[in-house]
């Protein structure tokens, strides 16, 4: 309030607009025109106060600009005028921006200046309040008491998460204070304090991809060293803006495991410690069906919790089930008001009325209703029984009271309207209801073994196993290890406050950049995968190492192939792994198969895939990384400054050239440049002209067009010896003869011979001149010419046709 009062100068007014939003409009007195006081309509503008003239003390951004009784000036049009400028409450509670317009408001209110005694005084009424609200509190119940005020006055962690994925309108989400609560509970809340309260924090999302413990059983009363860390995942992946779980392995490596459920214990970001993961109540059940002469069959159960057995865990446990139909009810209580609907009964108010036996369709209800809360999908009213207990109806804006305030003085007559029951399959234990089946496959299963009919209970033995949807990690309090430094929210998620303009640009593009850039996943078996043993799979390389800790955690034989021997894939933005097939668990590849597609097993359908796909466009790089400004990036591996006799050519100077006719050179091109000629075998002097050419880049000095033709010759040699071995170890693993050397295939021209393990190659004439080696990782050739890399890309295509027509034929390499 002393705030407001330093930056909020002057009267304010009230203003609506006609949907029904309530702006607050002040500095009146700076900027107003008397004919605010008269005021009936306004017409608004939203206009930008200039950085320049704004202070501390007048922070403002908006300008209220608008058109008062609709007047207008000589010239006929419209006139506006400066009124005031919009409170920054107003600003935040309706993300308002400039240029904005609103046809039609009314003047609600105007209210004049607080003087500092009267801000005195009303902070000491607010104190006195809450100190009689105390007071009215048995002593025994002081504590239920905080906790109850701290719930209403404080913002649900659950909510902001939910706005700030969503990019919600922040009107969506009540705004809440929790200064009463420290008011009027401060020995209760500081109690709290004695120890650590958050030893219990729910884990959640254990099925998505991330969790690097897929499957795995926990013990519950083993202790693991744990961390919790930020989300690293990008805009609409389910972890995204949250706080992570990180457990050590076996390896003695953190790794990922789970979310804390939102509105769980929020440890602070990078805290250890020893915790226990046991599981809750579980959602659902698997179940192994095995008849006689049959192949056993796994089936779901779900909505556990709904029924006899709720909270009850199985551990494979042999069990009599049966298989027929339940009635089941929709727990949704609706409550009617003049026989329209007003909201939905809470769930615990609806345990309140079955504990009395009075949850039944068409009872009658007499209640005050009193407003709470009054916006977006938050909004709910309580209802006050003449004997004085409490029901909560939520959902008030989803029905047919949406907008209406409620603060009754006299009782209202409503009804309870509870949902038929419906007939839904269902698995039952005992004769009880245990839970229902829910996927198609698994009743037509059960169909075909005769165990689901109409009308009867079939029985069948099988084998039950609980599935936990969420785990409780039991944190050991006295092995809590806080940050030393610690982290912020917006620090960690990046919710800091940035231009608007940026702001809106980057909203507006952030979902089409993703589906741009973002790769599909697809599996692959061709007939050279096939001959080979293993299958391959294509993914987004930015999820390459996701991928690979997942694939070892499904104990699935996998090796990333190098990215120069997949070049195309890797320039349409794809990382591809070799599979090993017999390592594969058949579950895995099931799911796999259901979400990434059916297995690709032609060549000619996986190569028709990648090329539909294309080129991955770059990040945008800062302006420091181009050629125009000096990169502030240092250049790997480490670059001596020395002077050397240049194996490149004395032209290769970095005399400055106009910027429009070089195009745009970054110090990752010249990083790429200094590997490609280390790779190509380039001599030490070749590579410390690299050095200083990049030295000079980095410096200010712009590249000469001839060291630019030199890079581009490099890299473009490398690229050619690279998809050179790539075709060559194919033909290899297709048609080569294995000895105790490698691999070897003899053509009428050229003979291969390649060893998988060394990653080593040789490409010879007939004749024994040798035109290509590749030992070490070091490439030395010999009158390789644009002539024999065509020939090697005809026989790359003749394989292909081969392997379409399925012939057994003997490959022969012509020249």
């Amino acid at each position: 309030m002393e705030r407001r009062r330093e930056t909020e100068k002057g009267p304010s007014a009230i203003v609506q607009t006609p949907q029904g939003a309530k702006l607050e409009i002040t500095n009146l007195t700076r900027y107003g025109h008397p004919l605010i006081w008269k005021a009936q309509t306004l017409n608004i503008r939203l206009d930008e106060i200039p950085e320049k003239w704004r202070t501390k003390e007048r922070p403002h951004k908006l300008l209220v600009v608008a058109q008062i009784n609709g007047e207008k000036g000589s010239d006929k049009k419209p006139a506006y005028r400066n009124l005031g400028t919009v409170s920054q409450q107003s600003v935040t509670d309706h993300n308002l921006k400039a240029g904005m317009t609103m046809q039609g408001a009314k003047l609600l209110e105007l209210k004049p200046e607080l003087t500092r005694s009267q801000t005195k005084l009303l902070y000491a009424l607010a104190n006195d309040a809450a100190e009689a609200f105390y007071a009215k509190i048995p002593e025994s119940e002081k504590l239920a008491g905080a906790a109850a005020a701290w719930n209403i006055c404080a913002s649900r962690q659950d909510e902001l998460e939910v706005a700030r994925k969503e990019n919600a309108n922040p009107q969506a989400y009540a705004k809440k204070v929790s200064n009463f609560a420290f008011a009027a509970f401060p020995n209760e809340i500081i109690s709290r304090l004695d120890k650590l309260q958050f030893t219990e924090p729910k884990l959640v999302t254990l099925n998505n991809e991330a969790n690097q413990f897929l499957g795995r059983d926990w013990n519950p009363t083993e202790k693991h060293p744990i961390e919790i860390r930020a989300s690293h995942h990008p805009v609409g992946h389910e972890r995204h803006v949250s706080r992570l779980m990180f457990v050590q392995d076996s390896d003695g490596e953190y790794k990922e495991f789970a979310m804390l459920e939102t509105r769980t214990a929020q440890l602070p970001i990078g805290t250890k410690a020893l915790s226990c993961m046991v599981g809750v109540e579980p959602a659902t059940a698997s179940a192994t069906i095995g008849l006689p002469g049959n192949e056993p069959v796994e089936i779901t159960i779900r909505e556990l919790k709904n029924f006899s057995y709720a909270g009850l865990v199985f551990n494979a446990e042999p069990v009599n089930l049966e298989f027929g139909t339940v009635p089941v009810t929709d727990k949704t209580v609706k409550i009617k008001l003049d026989g329209k609907t007003l909201g939905e009964l809470d769930s615990d108010s609806t345990q309140q009325l079955k504990e009395i036996n009075y949850l039944k369709n068409g009872n009658p209800l007499k209640l005050k209703l009193t407003s709470i809360s009054e916006t977006g999908d938050q909004a709910f009213v309580l209802g006050e029984s003449p004997n004085g207990n409490l029901l909560k109806i939520n959902k008030i804006n989803f029905y047919d009271f949406s907008g209406q305030t409620f603060d009754d003085l006299d009782y209202r007559k409503l009804t309870i309207e509870t949902s038929a029951s419906k007939t839904r399959d269902a698995v039952f234990l005992n004769g009880e209801p245990l839970g229902v089946l829910h996927f198609k496959k698994d009743k037509d299963a059960l169909r075909q073994l005769g165990l689901l009919k109409t009308g009867q209970l079939t029985p069948a033995p099988a084998i039950l196993q609980s599935n936990f949807s969420v785990i409780c990690a039991q944190i050991d309090p006295n092995t809590v290890e806080y940050p030393q430094k610690w982290t912020k929210e917006f620090q960690a998620f990046g919710t800091q406050s940035v231009n608007s303009q940026q702001q809106e640009m980057i909203e507006s593009s952030a979902k089409i950049l993703h589906h741009i850039k973002e790769r599909p996943t697809f599996l692959f078996s061709t007939q050279s995968n096939k001959k080979l043993g293993v299958m391959g799979l294509a993914v987004d390389n930015q999820k390459a190492e996701t991928v690979t800790k997942w694939l070892t955690a499904q104990k699935v034989e996998c090796q990333q192939v190098p990215t120069e021997d997949v070049i195309r894939e890797t320039k349409k933005g794809l990382a591809v792994f070799n599979l090993v097939d017999s390592s594969i668990p058949v579950k895995t590849l099931e799911s796999m198969t259901k979400k990434f597609g059916a297995v690709i097993e032609t060549d000619s359908e996986y190569q028709q895939r990648v090329n539909s796909l294309a080129t991955r466009p770059q990040f945008l790089k800062p302006p420091e990384q181009t050629a125009q400004s000096p990169p502030n990036q240092s250049i790997t591996p480490p670059l001596s400054t020395t002077p050397s006799t240049s194996d490149i050519s004395n032209s290769t100077k970095t005399e400055p050239l106009s910027v429009q006719k070089l195009p745009t050179v970054t110090i990752d091109d010249l990083r790429n440049w200094y590997n490609a000629a280390d790779k190509l075998g380039k001599s030490e002097n070749y590579k410390k002209r690299i050095v200083e050419v990049a030295n000079g880049f980095k410096a200010g000095k712009q590249l000469s067009t001839e060291a630019l033709t030199v890079m581009n010759k490099d890299t473009f040699e490398l690229e050619v010896i690279s998809r050179l071995t790539q075709i060559a170890q194919r033909i290899g693993m297709v048609w080569g003869k294995s000895n105790e050397n490698g691999t070897q295939v003899l053509g009428k021209i050229y003979d291969i011979t390649f060893n998988t393990q060394q990653k080593d190659l040789t490409i010879s004439q007939k004749n024994g001149d040798v035109i290509f080696n590749l030992q070490s990782g070091q490439v030395q050739t010999n009158k390789l010419t644009p002539q024999i890399l065509q020939t090697f890309e005809n026989a790359n295509s003749q394989i292909d046709k081969i392997l379409m027509k399925n012939k057994n034929q003997e490959l022969e390499i012509h020249g």
